[in-house]
């Protein structure tokens, strides 16, 4: 536990003074949450977010993001360790269902950062982020998992090129949960379209936006 490693320090902590810094770390990421309209607002949740990933306290990680459900970084660039993080804290929480992170300068090191939580989102924004085909390989690998809760998908203007449509396609015929997805601004071509009819074929529920 973290109070424990700084008791060496600092001397015992009380249980009250813990259960204080609890609560007040959780109506910080409450607030923050709400908060990610500005470029301040972001930085400040990103940076708790990479406090509660550094106390390695699932606990008190699950405690404080127990009611968020939204996780936004729209428009702010994100490191590759910024893309662990939120990999870490995606993964400790099963309640953040809505993951924005269109136009954060993520490339294919950030979303092999990301991976393993990526299945875990209902709705999933990744456009606007030079992912290219090894980035999207990526992405497939996240939804052929087995407990992908994926609904909603968009990889708008990501570099998506056919092999890249063929990796999804592939990817998506095991992924019933699908049923939305934006491919906008891509540089497809007539050679990707067996892959996309295939895509339709597998999930005729899909709504499809090249």
């Amino acid at each position: 536990m973290t109070a424990r490693g700084l008791e060496e320090f600092l001397g015992p902590f009380p249980h009250e003074t813990t259960c204080r810094v609890i609560d007040w770390v959780k109506e910080e990421v409450k607030r923050q949450s709400g908060n990610t309209e500005s470029e301040d607002g972001k930085r400040s949740l990103l940076n708790t977010l990479h406090y509660l990933f550094e106390s390695q306290n699932r606990g008190l990680a699950q405690a404080a993001l127990g009611s968020v459900e939204t996780l936004s970084f729209r428009g702010m660039t994100l490191t590759p360790i910024d893309c662990a993080v939120l990999a870490h804290v995606i993964g400790l929480c099963d309640t953040i269902k809505h993951l924005d992170l269109e136009n954060c300068h993520i490339q294919c090191e950030g979303i092999q950062r990301l991976g393993p939580g990526l299945h875990k989102c209902q709705e999933l924004s990744l456009g606007w982020n030079e992912l290219g085909g090894s980035g999207v390989k990526l992405v497939s690998a996240a939804l052929r998992n087995p407990e992908c809760k994926t609904q909603k998908l968009v990889l708008r203007k990501v570099g998506l090129t056919d092999s890249g449509a063929e990796d999804l396609a592939s990817a998506l015929s095991t992924t019933p949960s699908l049923t939305d997805l934006n491919m906008a601004v891509n540089s497809l071509t007539d050679r990707s379209v067996p892959a996309l009819r295939r895509l339709i074929l597998a999930l005729p529920d899909l709504e499809l936006i090249r």
